[in-house]
């Protein structure tokens, strides 16, 4: 924008003749020491939230240090501008840090009195121009700055003040219910997670298929299932037995042997919720085998390399495989996914994400798993992946996972605790029946998820619109298509 651009009365100044003469613009403290309970408080970037310092957060450092940086002190409605970091950072000193200072984080900015009100300066720093002139005048790669003289030689356009005061005075109102719109929008990820955890409690006390059960009531219940698939379990070990014993020709003389044969613990149900009619619990290992996946192993590394899911794959909307890495494995067609598989984040230091579950549709051909993440295949014929899969979405979702995996700092499922892990066991035509709406259900959930984050996207566009438009003669002159967009979607 050129001075011939400008509404009339602004002109064009530089940061630096928008200061004081006597307080230029300068940065603070370069090390401000240990803590000091009773020192002088100084302002860092991260105290800086949402245009605001957070005061209970601020720092002090010890006389001394302060005394040596005297010119950096700050006043009240003195401007702050993060210069380090994250850069654009913008607050007002207000009067309880009259005296403090500030670090080599951040720019002090006077502004001129009888030419430049401090809350004006403050929204020029926070506007689109500024935003320009902070990426033409980034330095560094890894840790971005401004050059303090480089800051000095930004140019922004200043009405008289009287029109200054009347921006700031629209500012804060729009700002105001902008504020109050994203407060809102701020609440609604807690209320969604609310909805979908209650989604998940409701579906495994069978309250999403009560109406299934009661048109069909004659269905073969789960502990039917159950014990058939334990007689085909100990059928299937006998006869693996049995041809290990004939192959080294030590065949039984009688059925002895097959005293040796294990029946799976029961699961405790002593502290677990009761089940709808036709529902039973099982250990993991009754309804599916569990097996860990390999750890990155050195030697294995010159032969042949697939690829691997690991946790970090692993979302809660599914497999993301856009960074899929590979390595070498020494038993890998053990460990090839088949579609209907479970895998889940064996272990996390989150514990909203240890358990995290997700159901293989054979995305990637030959592809295996790391030690970080547990596989579960269903039998079929008690369950199938998709019901484990849901079934351990709502474990992790609830924290049941969490509850039980052992670890400080990183949190493990550990192979051996999930073998007994107790799994709801519905009957097959509900099994289907209940993930199908579990799924629209969640489904709807992420929608509406999508649906905020653009909301919230959009407030923030807004809020630059409305600041740009104020820098460009808009809200005193006429409204701006952005300002009354805000005036419409704000309450």
């Amino acid at each position: 924008m050129s001075e011939d651009e400008l509404p009339e009365g602004w002109t064009m100044l530089t940061l630096a003749d928008a200061v004081e003469a006597d307080a230029p613009i300068i940065y603070g403290i370069l090390q401000p020491g240990p803590e000091q309970s009773r020192g002088v408080a100084y302002v860092r970037p991260t105290e800086i939230v949402n245009d605001v310092i957070d005061i209970e957060s601020v720092r002090r450092t010890t006389i001394e240090i302060a005394a040596k940086y005297k010119r950096s002190t700050l006043r009240p409605n003195d401007v702050i501008l993060s210069i380090v970091g994250t850069i654009g950072k913008v607050a007002l000193v207000p009067v309880a840090l009259d005296g403090a200072n500030i670090t080599q984080s951040s720019a002090r900015l006077r502004a001129r009195a009888g030419r430049v009100l401090p809350k004006f300066l403050a929204a020029a720093l926070r506007s689109p121009r500024a935003r320009k002139a902070y990426d033409r005048g980034r330095l560094g790669t890894g840790v971005p700055r401004l050059n303090i003289a480089d800051i000095r030689r930004f140019e922004f356009p200043f009405p008289p003040l009287d029109e200054q005061r009347r921006i700031v005075a629209k500012l804060d109102a729009l700002r105001a219910r902008s504020r109050r719109a994203k407060d809102a929008l701020d609440a609604v990820p807690a209320l969604l997670d609310r909805l979908r955890q209650s989604i998940l409690a409701a579906a495994f006390r069978g309250d999403l298929t009560a109406d299934w059960r009661e048109q069909n009531p004659d269905v073969e219940p789960a502990t039917e299932l159950l014990a058939r698939i334990r007689i085909e379990r100990r059928k299937r070990w006998e006869e693996a037995e049995l041809a290990k014993m004939t192959a080294k020709g030590k065949a039984p003389k009688d059925d002895a042997w097959k005293s040796k044969y294990v029946e799976p613990e029961p699961v405790d149900e002593s502290e677990l919720p009761e089940l709808p009619a036709g529902w039973c619990w099982a250990g993991l290992d009754d309804v599916g085998d569990l097996q860990l996946g390999q750890r990155r192993a050195p030697e294995f590394q010159n032969e042949d390399q697939y690829p691997y899911v690991r946790a970090a794959n692993i979302t809660w909307d599914g497999l993301d495989l856009r960074d899929i890495k590979r390595m070498g494995f020494e038993h890998p067609d053990h460990l090839f996914l088949e579609p209907g598989d479970v895998v889940l984040s064996e272990a996390s230091g989150s514990p909203t994400e240890v358990g995290k579950p997700a159901l293989w549709r054979g995305e990637v051909a030959r592809c295996c798993f790391q030690a970080t993440v547990l596989r579960v295949r269903a039998v079929s014929s008690v369950a199938d992946g998709s019901w484990l899969h849901a079934s351990f979405y709502a474990d992790a979702a609830l924290g049941r996972f969490a509850a039980m995996a052992p670890g400080v700092g990183i949190l493990h499922l550990t192979a051996e605790r999930m073998r007994r892990w107790p799994v709801p066991v519905a009957p097959r035509g509900e099994q289907a029946a209940l993930v199908a709406r579990v799924q629209r259900a969640l489904q709807d959930v992420s929608s509406l998820e999508k649906r905020l984050s653009g909301v919230t996207s959009t407030c923030t566009e807004l809020d630059a619109a409305i600041l740009a438009a104020a820098f460009g003669g808009e809200l005193t002159e006429r409204q701006s298509s952005a300002t009354a967009a805000v005036m419409e979607a704000t309450p």
